[in-house]
């Protein structure tokens, strides 16, 4: 990408956030600190590094626990879809379709994407499954370290959004595609699941229900 830099037609900006975490789920470990005080102080501050007048932000894409063994996204949603969406279908035409599935688990995760979302700037957030995962039982542990970082799982992240990047910015616009792009409009993951869950209730419960409606009902109104 270095050397096709010059063709792009965006500048991409590397932010590395601090004080994201609190060290315990589900509660605050720090006194007097929130959730994702490095991000949120940022975007309170954004006016100061552009210039709002002729310069705008595209997206904002957080890549949050992408190097772990066993990669596997969730659909976090409170990301912004469409844009989520999109780089799953990429990470997928890659061929990467075990960290991209096509059904992927759902979470919503307070996570360093949030003030951005909320400052109006489509964004996406990159995670896995940390909480009830055994391909990765080491969040908020000391085995958390880098014998279980993965080059093929950073591989795939850093190629898919490569490609991500190629596809909507590079100029000449050699690959023809089409996105989600600008990423406005919310769409959501089929949850087969969830389909699954309403099948079944249909079966078990409404159904019956409607037989028994069926064959005692004229017998009444007789």
């Amino acid at each position: 990408m270095y050397s096709r830099r010059i063709n792009l037609t965006c500048e991409i900006w590397f932010l590395f956030i601090d004080a994201e975490d609190q060290g315990v789920d589900y509660s605050y470990g720090i006194p007097g600190w929130h959730w994702c005080e490095g991000s949120s102080r940022f975007v309170d501050n954004l006016y100061n590094f552009y210039n709002s007048s002729d310069e705008y932000f595209e997206c904002m894409i957080l890549l949050d626990m992408v190097g772990g063994t066993g990669l596997r996204f969730i659909n976090e949603e409170h990301s912004t879809s469409s844009l989520l969406n999109e780089i799953f279908q990429i990470g997928r035409q890659l061929g990467y379709t075990s960290a991209f599935p096509s059904s992927p688990e759902s979470n919503r995760i307070i996570d360093d994407h949030i003030p951005f979302i909320n400052y109006g700037i489509p964004s996406a957030d990159l995670i896995i499954n940390f909480l009830s995962n055994s391909n990765w039982p080491h969040h908020h542990k000391t085995s958390d370290n880098l014998t279980y970082i993965s080059n093929t799982s950073l591989m795939i992240t850093g190629r898919t959004i490569e490609q991500f990047i190629y596809n909507n910015f590079y100029n000449p616009f050699e690959y023809n595609y089409q996105g989600n792009y600008p990423w406005i409009m919310d769409s959501i993951f089929i949850d087969y699941n969830i389909y699954f869950q309403i099948g079944i209730i249909f079966i078990f419960i409404i159904f019956p229900i409607i037989i028994y409606f069926m064959k005692y009902l004229p017998s009444q109104i007789k």
